[in-house]
């Protein structure tokens, strides 16, 4: 009787190089998928600066004076169309979450943070060690509405479909240094 034997073992290290490229693009487009939601909430919690404004961060930038062991804290405006644009947010804010959260120390915004769950798996959060009071300012509470910084990003991130395009490039990034491509 005649043997046939057949050799696998170059498709069986090509499938296993596939299978570790596959999965470390899994993790790179989480992270960055993680990175671009915990950005976004960060500019969801500043509401709409003007770009000058941002430039300088002028919002955590305020003149401050004690007045009977208080601070009392008074904007400075270079000419009505800051004023104007600062009314416009301030007005904002209070009809369309989630425009802005007052801010006079940036707490709330260094209050956003992500974190390494699992393999291939992020969380984005607000530490309420930082802020306490994240979750009143993000859910919301009886005589203030809710301004949904993170949920806002998720969903602006889940409609541009942007974690395909991000999938995509990680994907190719991973198996041309795999040699597969």
């Amino acid at each position: 009787m005649s043997g046939f034997d057949v050799d696998f073992s170059r498709l069986l290290s090509k499938l296993q190089k596939v299978s570790s490229a596959v999965q470390l693009a899994v993790e790179d487009t989480s992270a960055k998928a993680a990175e671009e939601i915990l950005e976004k909430s960060i500019e969801f919690a500043s509401g709409p600066m003007n770009p000058d404004w941002k430039a300088r961060q002028a919002r955590t930038a305020k003149k401050t004076t004690a007045k009977q062991g208080g601070k009392r804290v008074s904007m400075v405006f270079k000419n009505n169309f800051d004023y104007l644009w600062y009314q416009f947010v301030k007005t904002e804010g209070r009809a369309d979450p989630p425009w802005p959260v007052s801010v006079n120390t940036g707490t709330f915004r260094r209050a956003h943070k992500s974190e390494r769950i699992g393999l291939g798996i992020w969380r984005v959060y607000g530490d309420s060690d930082v802020a306490n009071y994240f979750a009143h300012v993000h859910d919301g509470t009886m005589h203030m509405k809710g301004r949904p910084t993170i949920g806002k990003a998720v969903q602006e991130f889940k409609a541009s479909r942007r974690i395909q395009e991000i999938g995509r490039d990680m994907m190719q990034k991973r198996l041309k240094e795999a040699g597969l491509t």
